[in-house]
């Protein structure tokens, strides 16, 4: 009987371990970012915008990627929605992966996003 105790309970400290391994395996909101911001230059790369309206968008690419980094890690996103979103192709695949966030964290991207902080909790 002991020995079935201890045989669970070293089971239940290396599945513990793993899962506690596997959410630090993740990127950091700031590859998030990172990713974001090749995403975003890739994109201008291949619109057909003037120069005004580029250098413009240029511009607030780093205040859009520090909100996302900043609502990201205020809402302690899972770590198999930040992999997927660095691990996105494109920005199609970039919005897909934010559909996995919870509605209060998309509430809260979105706040980012406009510039408004997210209410107190």
């Amino acid at each position: 009987m002991r020995f079935a105790i201890v045989v669970a309970c070293v089971a239940w400290a290396a599945a513990s371990a793993a899962c506690r391994r596997a959410a630090n395996d993740a990127p950091p909101c700031s590859a998030v970012g990172a990713r974001f911001t090749d995403i975003a230059k890739y994109d201008l790369s291949q619109a057909r915008v003037d120069d005004v309206t580029a250098r413009a968008f240029t511009d607030q690419v780093p205040a859009m990627r520090d909100a996302l980094v900043q609502a990201c890690s205020d809402g302690k996103w899972a770590g198999a929605v930040r992999t997927c979103l660095v691990q996105a192709a494109d920005h199609g695949g970039f919005e897909t992966c934010e559909q996995q966030l919870t509605d209060e964290q998309r509430r809260d991207l979105d706040r980012a996003n406009r510039g408004s902080s997210a209410p107190p909790r």
